[in-house]
């Protein structure tokens, strides 16, 4: 009897070594895959200065960076309405950049080298749209001059006194961070590097910044990243993120938020998160969400203290875009 409860245990163990290596052999496969992907995604081609929708501004920069970027479909007048109408209610200089969609020439070229598994279509696009923005800032920065650019999505809200608060705090920020993320994205506040002594805003080390809806980068910042992430293998927050945890990046989040993005609703539907919120996936998804807020004591925020978009004057915004767009910006 003790000999068959000890050949069971042996066969069990060996059973379980195979499971074991079998999943090891298989993780070690698909991270190769990831890494040395056999049909490469090249990155995009750089923006032609054209295309770019200049709105005017007397503020041209929020800290030490300018300038401002905004990234929106041009199939998307709602949404560059209200990100034109932002911009005047704050008074700040910007430059809209055209997104790409799952139904741009680029982006379908790409489609047959993508991990279905791992990359939505979606989630390509959005790469691809940062990636331009990125090329931009290479180009049109020298590399001895490392200045600071600021990204943000068409979707966005500010606090009405960004500017302001991001001048208050100190210079060196800039110096130590490559990223500087206005919304602090859940992630967990690491430690603080600074804090206004005018307004009630602090400074962390981003812990876990998983979002890309509206971020400084620093142009070696986005040299960096064109290099690093050439060949997506994941959505982009996730893969920066990977990149902050490895310590290949520096990142940092303001608390509370100055940027938060607008829910997504039927008036506002995404282009890129088209989520169904009445799923059972998604409840599971959002529950596990806001238990990991809770777990690492990240608190949540609703809303913004001073919100840009409700002073906004909508009517002024449609007939200013209206007047000066023109190109693939001209509505059809």
């Amino acid at each position: 009897m003790l000999f068959i409860q000890q050949y069971y245990k042996t066969i069990c163990l060996i059973f379980f070594t195979f499971v074991f290596l079998l999943i090891n052999y298989s993780y070690d496969f698909k991270k190769y895959y990831l890494l040395h992907p056999f049909q490469p995604i090249q990155s995009i081609p750089p923006l032609d200065q054209s295309l770019l929708f200049h709105i005017n501004g007397s503020i041209k920069s929020i800290g030490k960076a300018s300038p401002i970027y905004i990234i929106n479909l041009p199939s998307r007048p709602d949404r560059r309405t209200e990100s034109i109408a932002l911009m005047q209610t704050l008074n700040l200089e910007a430059f809209i950049v055209p997104a790409y969609s799952i139904h741009s020439t680029e982006i379908l070229s790409r489609n047959k080298y993508r991990n279905k598994l791992l990359l939505k279509l979606t989630e390509l696009a959005c790469w691809a749209s940062h990636m331009r923005v990125w090329l931009t800032i290479a180009n049109n920065t020298p590399c001895q001059n490392n200045a600071w650019s600021i990204i943000v999505e068409d979707d966005i809200d500010l606090e009405i006194d960004t500017p302001q608060i991001m001048q208050s705090f100190s210079h060196s920020i800039w110096n130590e961070a490559d990223l500087i993320y206005l919304g602090h994205c859940a992630n967990t506040p690491g430690k603080l590097i600074d804090q206004s002594s005018q307004h009630n805003y602090r400074v962390h080390q981003a812990l876990h910044p998983s979002c890309t809806h509206a971020y400084a980068i620093r142009s070696d910042a986005a040299r960096k990243l064109i290099y690093l992430l050439s060949k997506p293998s994941r959505a982009i927050d996730d893969s920066i993120v990977k990149l902050v945890d490895n310590h290949q990046l520096v990142a940092y989040s303001i608390h509370p938020p100055l940027a938060m993005q607008q829910p997504v609703s039927k008036n506002n539907p995404s282009d890129v998160n088209q989520i169904d919120r009445q799923s059972f996936i998604y409840r599971i998804q959002f529950s596990i969400y806001k238990f990991t807020q809770w777990l690492y004591s990240v608190p949540s925020y609703e809303k913004l203290n001073k919100s840009a978009l409700q002073k906004a004057n909508l009517t002024k915004a449609i007939s200013w875009r209206k007047m000066y767009e023109k190109g693939i910006w001209k509505n059809i």
